[in-house]
């Protein structure tokens, strides 16, 4: 019995003396970038509430979003879809472009993606440090509740736009690391400002059921609302940049576009239902002058799914692939796009979606 006892002391000693994980500021950033390094999609509720610091008004909004990682974005690193629930209009952020959506009018305009696309009532439910913690502050510690670690962190003055007391604390959850709750403050000239976000209904990963693609499926019969002001493109009545794209059916097999044919550029994208509307008119051109109108169509976006709406439409003018940076040399920011130029490779003519013009405009150009 007494062995027995001695025994069981000493293993009580031995576990009591075993070094526990050390919980501190370190771990905990650390643990969170492991778990936020891991998540591909994330879908999530969110309560958002700004008080001003001028005038000390208060925003009370909450709303939804869906983000997919997306290594090849070079402004956010991700794809998002959002919508604020006082707000009609939906949003989506996705390869480079921002698209405004309304349901109630079946209808959606593009415009080119940009940093101020996040201060669209969507882009509101998509807090910066979902995937990021601050990397530059003047401390940073550590405390616990029984369900979360909160990390505080303090922050330098800033004199340029005179901010002062600027803290943020992350309540983080401990099964996941994830967000529960993000609060900032700040002063201003004497005003104290205060923004807060707390986070609901988290599903990551396999959880996730939505996708930003099949949003973009569900618009695709939807009219495109062209832009209200149009500048003059640069390219017009200049030489046509070089183009050497890869064929869409053939990625390994590049084409370049030259000069020595009247030249139709079809710019499309397969969630855009009147540039696929279009296709047999786009395809009518290329029958009715065979040996006088080269067409082109170029696409940027999920070339797999594109080739196959191509093959089930039965198109044969020939597709490239093309890219954000090509979209922006055209100043392509609405579907379909299409340019005529000439066969001595001068751009002459641009048109927002199909119309009998591309076709007067063709018959006049192989006219001289």
């Amino acid at each position: 019995m007494k062995k027995s006892l001695i025994v069981l002391l000493a293993i009580v000693i031995f576990c009591g003396c075993k070094e526990e994980t050390k919980i501190d500021t370190n771990y905990v950033i650390a643990k969170f970038q492991e778990h936020a390094d891991n998540i591909n999609s994330l879908e999530y509720r969110m309560q958002r509430i700004d008080t001003f610091a001028q005038g000390g008004t208060v925003w009370d909004n909450s709303g939804i979003a869906l983000i997919e990682k997306d290594d090849s974005d070079e402004i956010f690193g991700f794809s998002f879809y959002g919508k604020r629930d006082d707000v009609d209009i939906e949003y989506i952020y996705d390869e480079g472009k921002g698209f405004e959506i309304s349901k109630k009018d079946s209808s959606y305009q593009v415009e080119p993606g940009h940093l101020g696309f996040m201060g669209k009532p969507g882009g509101q439910m998509v807090h910066q440090n979902i995937f990021r913690l601050d990397s530059v502050y003047k401390k940073v510690s550590v405390s616990a509740t029984e369900n979360s670690y909160l990390l505080s962190f303090e922050f330098e003055n800033d004199s340029v736009y005179n901010v002062s007391d600027k803290k943020k604390v992350y309540e983080l959850n401990k099964a996941d690391f994830f967000p529960i709750k993000i609060k900032q403050t700040s002063n201003r000239l004497g005003n104290k400002s205060v923004s807060i976000a707390k986070f609901t209904d988290v599903k990551i990963n396999e959880n996730v059921k939505n996708s930003i693609n099949d949003i973009k499926q569900g618009i695709q019969h939807y009219t495109i609302i062209p832009p209200k002001k149009r500048k003059l493109n640069k390219l017009l009545t200049k030489k046509l940049p070089t183009l050497e794209l890869p064929d869409l059916s053939s990625k390994d097999k590049m084409v370049k576009v030259t000069p020595g044919q009247l030249t139709l550029i079809d710019f499309w994208e397969v969630w855009c239902g009147p540039c696929i509307a279009s296709f047999p008119k786009v395809e009518h051109l290329k029958i009715k002058y065979p040996n006088k109108l080269n067409v082109i169509g170029i696409v940027s976006e999920d070339p797999e799914s594109a080739l196959k709406m191509v093959r089930k439409k039965g198109t044969t003018f020939q597709n490239l692939v093309g890219n954000n940076e090509l979209e922006e040399e055209f100043g392509v920011n609405s579907w379909p796009r299409y340019f005529l130029v000439d066969k001595t490779g001068i751009v002459q003519k641009e048109y927002f979606g199909f119309s009998d013009q591309i076709e007067k405009d063709i018959k006049e150009f192989l006219a001289k």
